[in-house]
């Protein structure tokens, strides 16, 4: 036991160290994405638009926090450690600041696609919905800001965009632009790659992206599963396999094309398989259902569970403030052994990352360590012609919400 002990503190140690020199790297954070990123932005908003008409910000707050759990989500851990404070670029208009940021700008706005769409655009009027931004319009915001705020190749930026674009295909034909469910992955993935271009062409170097979970695990699939005839978390799995193996291989490309840049990829679809697979591991009792009770779109709900601290889910789509720091755990060794996406396809290297990971968190007992295969374009359009062969997705429901508080 006492050499069990001994072995787990050489390696947290070990692991702290390698993070410190990882984080004297970096000098910024610059954040770009949807609500799983998104610390504020999105509440800044409606917040300013709601107050004058006596209605709360999205998302309501209490009992969220301002963002899309009930406390700090993974990119505010992440920030802490490494000891930057990123400003909101919403407070840069609604709060501008004396001094202009130094540690980087967070341009994640809840409810973005990976296009310059985004879920409410619909809803709204043009004025407004042009303060609702995709991805594409931060990385513009981003451009425009970079010629008096000259981007720093030492800063890191984090991008992690694309569930709302398959979620959203079930809600709003018109956000899928005339494309068949089968050619959404590679539409989506040229996004993010198109937006990783952009950054690296103003000079950023320093990137971790994050690919999918497995989207049909979240309980938002079992609502719209209610709705549709057809299996949708099979379906929505199998358009998360085809944008993860996509994203691998282009990844895999842009970083033969471009050495100078540091492609990190934030394998989040094999730690969710291993939280759905073992969550006693993780300190998680429940992983099925969200911790707000009978949560429906538009966040409506009846009531908030006891033990929030053991639930994987905080609505249908949006992790817990503990299911995030077990997110920020396996960012921060992600980061500390700098493992890309090329090594992210060897055995050796993502074994030594879970075993480390796990030693780290006291939790070495049922993590398993499983091989992220050799991504190839052709498995993963194989896998999508299995969805629905030629049919273009119908709007099988008679109702769309609002707001149904997507990421």
């Amino acid at each position: 036991m006492k050499q069990q002990l001994l072995a787990a503190g050489i390696a947290i140690s070990s692991c702290l160290v390698s993070l410190e020199a990882r984080a004297a790297s970096f000098t910024g954070l610059n954040v770009f994405g949807d609500s799983l990123v998104d610390t504020g932005n999105l509440f800044n908003v409606t917040s300013t638009l709601g107050d004058p008409l006596g209605l709360p910000g999205l998302p309501p707050s209490p009992p969220y926090a301002e963002r899309s759990s009930n406390g700090p989500i993974w990119i505010d851990n992440l920030a802490q450690v490494l000891g930057l404070s990123p400003s909101l670029s919403t407070d840069l208009i609604l709060n501008p600041p004396i001094f202009p940021p130094t540690q980087g700008i967070n341009f994640a706005f809840g409810g973005a696609l990976s296009s310059d769409a985004h879920i409410v655009d619909d809803d709204l009027p043009p004025f407004l919905a042009n303060l609702f931004p995709g991805f594409q319009n931060q990385i513009d915001t981003f451009t425009t800001l970079s010629t008096v705020l000259f981007p720093d190749p030492t800063d890191l930026y984090v991008v992690w965009v694309g569930g709302n674009d398959y979620n959203d295909a079930f809600f709003d034909l018109a956000s899928l632009a005339g494309l068949s469910l089968v050619e959404l992955p590679n539409v989506v993935t040229d996004n993010i790659l198109d937006g990783l271009i952009q950054l690296s062409n103003l000079g950023a170097k320093e990137f971790l992206v994050v690919n999918l979970p497995s989207l049909g695990e979240a309980p938002f699939a079992d609502t719209l599963d209610a709705d549709f005839p057809q299996d949708i978390p099979q379906i929505l799995n199998r358009l998360s396999f085809a944008h993860n193996q996509l994203l691998s291989a282009k990844l895999n490309i842009f970083s033969q094309r471009r050495p100078d840049a540091n492609i990190i990829t934030l394998d989040i679809n094999t730690l969710f398989d291993n939280i759905l697979a073992d969550p006693g591991s993780f300190g998680l009792t429940n992983v099925t259902e969200s911790c707000l009770i009978n949560f429906q779109p538009g966040f409506q709900f009846e009531g908030i569970c006891d033990n929030p601290d053991e639930y994987l889910w905080w609505d249908d789509t949006h992790p817990t403030t503990a299911a995030y720091e077990i997110i920020s755990d396996f960012a921060l060794a992600t980061l500390s052994h700098g493992v890309t996406s090329t090594a992210l396809n060897s055995q050796a290297a993502y074994t030594t990352l879970s075993s480390d990971f796990a030693l780290a968190t006291l939790n070495n007992h049922g993590v398993t360590s499983t091989s992220v295969p050799e991504p190839r374009l052709s498995t993963a359009i194989l896998a999508m012609l299995t969805l629905l062969p030629g049919v273009r997705l119908r709007k099988l429901i008679a109702w769309r919400p609002k707001f149904r508080g997507g990421g």
